[in-house]
């Protein structure tokens, strides 16, 4: 398998015409037909079907398609970093999270990194926390910011916890959640006093089946209401602010907004929060990835 078999057909793939594949990586239609010919020979697979009116991926074409980016990834990011190595030019470095609202924590700890340090140039992927650390342990990340995930091991990954995260209860201004806390002065929440109301619940989708099959939640919820499931904190921050109900966001996911309130769960649970990297990759200490974490440490631990 080489880079151009990759490149004709993960062009193929997304043009469905061998005339614009040719086209765009300036080869011969004849060429584009023999490239992917010997892929699906080497493979021993048929990656696309053909007539001739028109050209679709196969069911293994469409699964090993994402397997194909990646590697086409990892060679040209590879290439890059070779060719810059020596002259110290530039330094990617690669920061996975999981959700949109983790932007403001990045950007925090990035600040000092990148104003004593021109040569690094950071690149963001937003993904599934279980898709990052697997990314994270083939090369294509070199760090993972969130949470800590309990059914993720792996000897040569490390984890730096920044701290015991909580959960805090944000909610609109005009919810009657937050005008009951407002009336009593109160300046946190228990469960029961969010119990009676609706609530927004962030679940990632591949912890869905592991949490509903089991029968319990992360978090304590009514099942008796008319509750909403979401995939991201940033969705379920979004319909809060839209007064759709309260939720339970982890404080470093809950940036303050004028129309909500975030009140402290008195009963919450505490879960570690930090940076998975690769051991190996920060014993340098003038790596981007040490600099990183030690600049993470200094904006969140006291």
């Amino acid at each position: 398998m080489n880079m151009q078999q990759l490149e004709c057909f993960t062009t193929l793939a997304k043009t469905l015409n061998y005339a614009k594949t040719a086209e765009q990586l300036s080869l011969s239609q004849p060429a584009v037909s023999r490239q992917i010919q010997s892929l699906e020979t080497e493979l021993n697979a048929k990656l696309f079907n053909r007539t001739t009116r028109s050209v679709s991926l196969t069911p293994v074409g469409f699964q090993f398609l994402d397997d194909a980016q990646q590697m086409l990834s990892l060679y040209y990011h590879s290439l890059e970093w070779i060719s810059t190595f020596h002259q110290q030019k530039r330094t990617v470095l690669r920061i996975g999270y999981a959700d949109s609202h983790a932007n403001c924590l990045i950007s925090k700890i990035l600040t000092p990194v990148l104003a004593e340090n021109t040569n690094i140039v950071p690149e963001l992927m937003l993904d599934q926390t279980d898709a990052n650390l697997h990314r994270l342990t083939t090369n294509q990340l070199d760090l993972v910011i969130g949470m800590k995930d309990a059914k993720f091991h792996d000897d040569a990954i490390a984890f730096q916890k920044l701290c015991d995260d909580a959960f805090v209860c944000v909610v609109n201004k005009q919810h009657p959640l937050a005008q009951k806390c407002k009336k009593r002065r109160q300046k946190s929440v228990s469960s029961a006093d969010f119990w009676p109301y609706r609530q927004i619940i962030d679940i990632p989708p591949y912890l869905l089946k592991h949490v509903f099959s089991r029968g319990h939640h992360i978090v304590p919820v009514n099942d008796e209401l008319d509750n909403i499931l979401c995939a991201t904190t940033s969705e379920a921050y979004n319909l809060a602010l839209a007064g759709a109900g309260f939720s339970l966001i982890p404080s470093h996911l809950a940036p303050h907004h004028k129309e909500l309130v975030f009140l402290p769960w008195e009963e919450s649970p505490h879960a570690p929060m930090g940076i998975y990297y690769r051991q190996q990759s920060a014993l340098d200490k003038n790596s981007a990835i040490y600099k990183f974490i030690g600049a993470a440490q200094n904006c969140i631990l006291p």
